[in-house]
This record gives structure tokens, C-alpha cells and sequence, in this order.
């Protein structure tokens, strides 16, 4: 396996627990909420949604963006250029697992991917 390669296993892994929350998509931290990027759908713990993400120089999984069960994404191309980095596409339940930010300033009610389903996979060398 190269280091810019992961299993399903390895990959479902890896976002399991991750926080939803990043430069392109921001949850309400006191109300437990993240929107859908696709309509204005809100979405609160218990909810499935699909969920994009990309790998910042295979060290730091990033969200690209959360959408409800409304919108039928099926791939990374679909949802977004595919790079010369990691990319997934998976659908989860939202959390309320809580998160402890740089700040330190515990945010309980905080979102987080649980029951990761890997819907597509887009190694490195994809990108090239």
C-alpha cells in the first residue's frame, strides 16, 4: 500500500470521528447544525448526509462539503474537480460527539461522521 493509498477499511477508518466542520463548511456549534451545500436543508445529529472530502497533502482530511439525503451524490468527480490528492465521498450519521477546538473552548454539541460508508475513492494518482 502506498502512503497515498488507503483501504476501504483503512479509509472508513479515518473519517469515522472526523468533526464536521472546516475552511469550506461550518456547523453551529451551539445548536448541533451544519446546512446542506446544495439547498437549505439543516442538519442535526441523527441525520445521514453525504459528505466530500479531500486530503491536504496526505496528512489532513478536509470536508468539502455536507448535502442531505436529497441530492444524489454518487462520486468524487461529481462533486467536485478531482485533484492530485485523496478524495472520498462517503455517507454518515451526524453525531453530537463534541469537539475541543485550538481555542479550547469545548463545544459539546459539536458534529462528528459516524457509520462511514465509503461511497467513492480517489487515490493520489487519480489526479494525474
Amino acid at each position: 500500500m502506498s502512503r497515498y493509498s488507503l483501504t476501504e477499511d483503512e479509509l472508513r477508518e479515518v473519517c469515522t470521528g472526523l468533526v464536521v466542520e472546516s475552511l469550506g463548511v461550518k456547523q453551529d456549534f451551539g445548536s448541533g447544525t451544519v446546512g446542506c451545500r446544495a439547498c437549505d436543508a439543516t442538519l442535526s445529529a441523527g441525520d445521514r448526509a453525504t459528505v466530500a472530502l479531500s486530503c491536504y497533502e496526505n496528512h489532513s482530511w478536509e470536508i468539502e462539503g455536507v448535502y442531505c439525503e436529497a441530492h444524489d451524490i454518487e462520486s468524487v468527480e461529481s462533486t467536485m474537480d478531482v485533484r492530485a490528492e485523496q478524495q472520498a465521498v462517503v455517507t454518515a450519521v451526524l453525531e453530537p460527539t463534541g469537539y475541543l477546538p485550538p481555542d479550547g473552548n469545548f463545544e459539546a454539541e459539536a458534529l462528528t461522521l459516524g457509520a462511514v460508508d465509503i461511497v467513492d475513492y480517489s487515490p493520489t494518482e487519480d489526479g494525474y
